[in-house]
């Protein structure tokens, strides 16, 4: 070969070598983008199942608290009932303040149905219900309906999952069936 032809051969290696390395380059950037993204998208899935975890959680102890505090037999029984439940704070939002906790086995009854929660939840581990339902009370058998409206706020404790932190009594519905 000749000179010339040596350097354009070599220059054509050259080119093809590089042309070689860049495609290889290009590809490979294109697989870790696309392995970028599957992750993201996993990240994001687990992300939304989490929040909807903790989000059912909540709604789970709201129901499960009303249930207890609105249908029991007796005010002792009651009381008993919704502790697991509750903080302490909570548990204190329950009763008149400046009284105990009753323990006695009057005979006052109480049941409710037609729960519609409405949740806002402000972060995390803080998330207040809305909570409107008929509650049908029983006293000295003269039983009494009402649609009520009770607020409860709910903190998450680690390690002890949601706890009710607070519960408001906003008022009675009337005029309604």
């Amino acid at each position: 070969m000749e000179p010339p032809q040596k350097k354009n051969f070599l220059f054509l290696m050259i080119v093809f070598v590089v042309a070689t390395l860049v495609i290889m380059y290009v590809f490979s950037l294109r697989s870790q983008l696309q392995e970028v993204r599957t992750n993201q998208g996993n990240y994001e899935d687990q992300i939304k199942s989490l929040s909807s975890i903790q989000n059912t959680d909540a709604l789970k102890v709201n129901r499960e608290f009303l249930e207890s505090f609105f249908t029991y037999q007796t005010t002792a029984e009651r009381y008993k009932k919704i502790e697991p439940y509750m903080t302490d704070q909570g548990y204190k939002a329950t009763h008149p303040s400046g009284t105990k906790i009753p323990d006695s086995e009057e005979s006052v009854k109480s049941s409710m149905v037609g729960l519609k929660a409405f949740e806002y939840q402000s972060s995390k581990t803080e998330a207040e219900f809305f909570n409107e339902f008929k509650l049908t009370t029983e006293f000295n058998n003269v039983a009494a309906t009402e649609t009520v409206i009770v607020k409860i706020s709910l903190v998450y404790v680690k390690e002890q999952d949601w706890k009710v932190d607070d519960v408001e009594f906003i008022g009675q519905l009337t005029g309604r069936d």
